[in-house]
């Protein structure tokens, strides 16, 4: 966007959306890190279990969270996304404050690829001597299910995230747009005649509570189960 076609930064990533978007980033690389031959299976678990506890901290974010942040906010009705992709090909789609259509269902389904995998590592086994924490309550069968999905998923997850960086490639290069600043500092330019509603941005330490108290509900899942 040219600078003279811009209003001053506004907000609309709050801190703890932006943790939780590098923080489930950094944790996938560790989960992927330590699955390997060389890798060092427990960490791998607990790597996974606290990947649980994030996600489970962005579904209630969804709702309690800052507006931006909040499903209701940025998860748009089909025709929507129809809609919007037909203003791509004739350059007519508004800019959005935060996830647009298509953006927004791409979140959605990278978060519910990511949390199939991990509930499949909950049961999932390797054979040998180690297993999920609830790999117990299933059969062997249903456990040796679990790992296949479980690793299987992890494919169909680097296929998401392909696409998501080709995206945001593409938002760079073509639209001039870009969307990891806003992800990096919280704050977008946005042109200068476009209409901004009011953004509420939700308490960090609500945020710290319904974090503290997913890793609360994942531990007392995975240890007294």
């Amino acid at each position: 966007m040219p600078p003279n076609n811009t209003l001053d930064a506004l907000k609309v990533w709050d801190l703890p959306t932006r943790f939780f978007h590098w923080t489930l980033l950094a944790l996938v690389v560790a989960c992927w890190w330590t699955s390997g031959e060389d890798g060092n299976i427990d960490w791998h678990m607990r790597c996974g279990i606290a990947v649980l506890a994030l996600l489970l901290f962005r579904m209630v974010w969804g709702v309690l969270g800052s507006t931006t942040a909040r499903f209701a906010n940025f998860v748009a009705a089909p025709r929507a996304v129809l809609d919007y992709f037909a203003g791509m090909r004739d350059k007519s789609a508004p800019p959005h404050i935060g996830h647009n259509p298509a953006g927004g269902w791409m979140v959605l389904t990278l978060l519910g690829m990511v949390l199939a995998i991990t509930l499949c590592g909950l049961f999932a086994n390797d054979d040998i001597m180690s297993e999920g924490p609830l790999a117990h309550l299933v059969s062997k069968g249903m456990s040796d299910v679990a790992t296949a999905w479980h690793e299987n998923g992890f494919y169909s997850l680097l296929a998401l995230v392909g696409l998501h960086v080709a995206a945001i490639a593409f938002y760079l290069l073509v639209k001039k747009e870009n969307l990891v600043r806003p992800m990096l500092t919280g704050v977008k330019q946005l042109p200068r005649d476009m209409s901004v509603p009011q953004l509420q941005m939700s308490s960090g330490w609500l945020a710290l509570a319904v974090l503290a108290v997913a890793a609360g509900a994942v531990w007392l899942l995975v240890t007294l189960a």
